[in-house]
């Protein structure tokens, strides 16, 4: 039998919006064969309780033309995913999985046998013990486990695997970057929920799903300004003005034909109002960050990061690399996969800076299977 790799369809389901994803070899490098987004107002949170919105969405979704198959992967909804670092001994007769059920079962609070567990990061210690290892675990209920393949079979998807959204930011990266040196924070802003990490080469330090996401921030400038009454229009402020207040003194002037300085205070203050309506969410946001943070430090000893890279929904919000970067005095940058992976049809996705919402579907789709 001749085996051929094909990539499957990478489809990310979050809370309110889902990204699919399928990219396929040329001969140089990967390209992107096609890409679809949905809403889908509380999609994740009615996955337990029938999902009776979602399958349509996804029916929808495994029949488009731009897809080749119905052979997917995916995430498992970080809702119902614990997530958790543990470092542990191998005992005498004992192997590397004997052991770490046996750490995992004072962080798992449902019965063990109850359990599917995966470690995306296992490393040895460094240590005089050469038993010795840590590790990052995620488990979740099988029952909801499988539940949500069955959600999936009924939508017509076959699923190939269930990832994490940790090792598909990792892929996605490190196909970007080609290798990770220092600790690096890799973050998915999203749009009620966002993805925070630490990883180094070899090991993932730190990850966490904080209840943080754009939702909020258009909501607010919606409730807060008389002319903003749909999410568009938020979505259109927080894209053109988001944080750029601190650094927009010389944007508030214009030279007029006479070549005379011209104040633009309305721009001035337009800057000044959004900035003072997100900054307080924007905040929340920097406050987990110097969490994730301090507990990166603390295990690497003080080492230095190489940076903070943003994927997803992040590049909606204007200068948000930049207050990052001033906040916690980390180099910080706003990530667009396409600028590395080319379009196998430039009709494909409307607009190439969208690209940066399909990170996690793009790093789901890099996971390739073998199809008979």
């Amino acid at each position: 039998m001749n085996l051929k790799a094909i990539y499957p369809v990478g489809i990310d389901i979050g809370s309110n919006n889902i990204y699919a994803a399928q990219l396929k070899k040329n001969r140089q490098d990967l390209v992107a064969r096609g890409f679809v987004h949905r809403e889908c107002e509380g999609a994740v949170q009615g996955i337990f309780n029938g999902g009776d919105g979602l399958i349509p969405v996804l029916r929808e979704i495994a029949k488009d033309k731009r897809f080749r198959g119905r052979r997917a992967v995916v995430h498992f909804p970080s809702q119902y995913l614990l997530s958790f670092p543990i470092t542990f001994e191998v005992h005498r007769e004992e192997t590397i999985e004997q052991a770490i059920l046996r750490e995992s079962k004072d962080f798992i609070n449902f019965p063990l046998e109850e359990a599917i567990i995966d470690y995306p990061s296992l490393t040895p210690f460094i240590s005089g013990d050469a038993n010795k290892y840590r590790a990052s675990i995620n488990a979740v209920r099988r029952d909801h486990m499988m539940q949500y393949l069955l959600l999936l079979k009924n939508a017509g998807l076959t699923v190939e695997a269930v990832d994490s959204g940790i090792s598909s930011l990792i892929r996605l990266h490190s196909y970007i970057h080609k290798s990770i040196q220092n600790p690096t924070i890799l973050c998915n802003i999203g749009s009620g929920q966002s993805l925070l990490s630490v990883v180094t080469r070899n090991s993932i330090l730190v990850q966490r799903h904080v209840p943080w996401g754009v939702q909020m921030l258009r909501r607010s400038l919606q409730a807060n300004l008389e002319f903003c009454e749909d999410k568009e229009k938020a979505a259109v402020l927080l894209k053109k003005y988001g944080l750029f207040h601190g650094d927009c003194l010389e944007c508030s002037k214009s030279v007029d034909s006479g070549g005379e300085v011209v104040e633009q205070d309305d721009m001035r203050d337009m800057y000044r109002a959004i900035y003072q309506i997100i900054n307080p969410h924007i905040e929340e946001l920097v406050h987990e960050f110097h969490q994730v943070i301090g507990y990166a430090r603390s295990e690497e000893h003080g080492e230095s990061f190489e940076g903070i890279y943003i994927y997803g929904q992040g590049s909606t919000i204007h200068y948000l690399d930049r207050h990052l970067e001033r906040r916690l005095n980390v180099p910080a940058r706003l990530m667009n996969p396409l600028s590395k992976i080319d379009l196998s049809d430039d009709s494909i996705i409307p607009d190439i800076s969208e690209g940066s919402r399909f990170g996690l579907a793009l790093g789901l789709a890099m996971r390739k299977v073998t199809w008979l």
